[in-house]
């Protein structure tokens, strides 16, 4: 079974490219336009992984990932959080807010694919030590 990818993002057109890159690397993708539409819908169907924007209205990445860490029911799914802002400063606070990674746009498709596999991969092997 395919592993499910949420992408938060208010820009539609950058979910839309991320969607199709993810879908034809073998992942199911599905995304969000904010924050509020983006914890609802976890809430409603857990992803496996998060990619989350940074920088969003109302509601941004950092407190979107502080939301999902501090709630045991999805404390475990992984985030990597996305930023057109690459200073050491805003890496930190997603880092800090509870993100596994942080990459700056644009990001190197063949990077991200390899960093989503290696958090889905931890998170599984995760997941079995806890069941045993």
């Amino acid at each position: 079974m395919a592993s499910t990818i949420l992408i938060v993002d208010d820009e539609h057109g950058l979910c839309q490219m991320m969607a199709q890159m993810l879908t034809e690397a073998g992942f199911e993708a599905r995304s969000a336009g904010s924050g509020r539409e983006a914890l609802a819908d976890i809430q409603a169907n857990p992803p496996d992984l998060v990619l989350l924007d940074a920088n969003m209205p109302e509601l941004d990445g950092f407190e979107v990932a502080a939301l999902l860490k501090s709630d045991p029911t999805t404390a475990t799914i992984p985030i990597i959080m996305v930023s057109a802002n690459e200073g050491r400063g805003a890496r930190l606070i997603g880092l800090e807010s509870g993100a596994e990674d942080y990459l700056a746009k644009p990001v190197d498709p063949a990077e991200l694919l390899a960093k989503i596999r290696n958090l889905l991969l931890l998170r599984q092997r995760t997941l079995h030590v806890a069941m045993h």
